[in-house]
């Protein structure tokens, strides 16, 4: 095998380890406090000795099954989550080899009779195996998952302050047909853009104070303006907003509006913007 691979054995045979240890455990624990071999029958005196024998029988196979179930797959380049076949055969495996372990050791060991309901008690105790390293396995890769977008909200979170940082502090100078009129103004203070016939309204925060101002332009030109900044969104074709001052989209019968945060005005929203406007939302 390749240093690699070699690496990937390694890796899983401390992780079967674990599992293998916790669930023999978890099986000791459980005949030892229901005991539910008669174990008056077996001419042994220590059931505490007796009952870890059950444990080490479930070590050792679950160890073995998952040791080669896995060290197969790697030298197949096979995946366990897509092959279900191969999962289904290493669960019966499992099954099996533990059950024919745990008929023996009652027998040969414990001296005990081999009846209907033993063979019945060992199966239900052979098939918990399977589905105990399933929910296992289910838990472990919810885990990873989570954690993995744990990590890209953490990532976008530092993008988007990043962003948010950068923006605030950006200015944009609306241009006016009359240059006299030009209006420098932070970006993240502004909160729409209205047309107004030759004019567009501009809505924004000046010292915490919502302003309004007319400047002799297009909608379409402070559009374009605006366009590198990503918070701003059409909503009509007579409008365009700051999304981070949106509070909520309002609807009677066929018609829709936004308010907004700090200002009393509201803002119409056309049906070849709502979707894009509730996607947002």
């Amino acid at each position: 095998m390749s240093n690699k691979k070699i690496e990937q054995f390694f890796a899983l045979t401390k992780k079967n380890f674990q599992i293998s240890f916790g669930i023999s455990i978890l099986v000791f624990l459980f005949l030892l406090f229901f005991q539910p071999f008669a174990i008056e029958t077996f001419e042994f005196e220590n059931k505490l000795l007796f009952f870890s024998g059950f444990g080490l029988i479930i070590f050792i196979f679950i160890l073995l099954n998952q040791i080669l179930f896995h060290n197969f797959l790697i030298k197949s380049h096979r995946d366990e989550t897509n092959d279900s076949l191969l999962s289904s055969l290493y669960f019966l495996s499992l099954i099996l080899t533990t059950g024919l372990a745990f008929i023996f050791y009652i027998r040969y060991v414990g001296h005990g009779q081999i009846t209907f309901i033993t063979v019945v008690k060992i199966i239900f105790i052979c098939i918990s195996l399977p589905v105990t390293i399933h929910l296992n396995n289910k838990l472990s890769s919810y885990q990873h998952r989570l954690k993995k977008l744990m990590q890209e909200n953490y990532s976008l979170q530092n993008k988007l302050r990043q962003f948010s940082e950068s923006y605030a502090n950006k200015f944009v100078e609306i241009i006016s047909e009359n240059d006299a009129d030009n209006f420098r103004i932070r970006v993240s203070e502004i909160v729409f853009v209205k047309s107004a016939d030759n004019y567009v309204e501009l809505g924004y925060i000046d010292n915490g104070e919502f302003k309004k101002k007319l400047i002799r332009n297009t909608l379409k030109n402070v559009e374009q303006q605006l366009r590198e900044f990503n918070n701003f969104v059409r909503t009509h074709r007579t409008s365009l907003v700051n999304v981070q001052f949106i509070n909520k989209l309002n609807k009677n019968f066929n018609t829709y509006w936004l308010s907004l945060d700090k200002a009393k005005e509201t803002i119409p929203v056309s049906r070849q913007y709502l979707i894009t406007i509730k996607d947002l939302l």
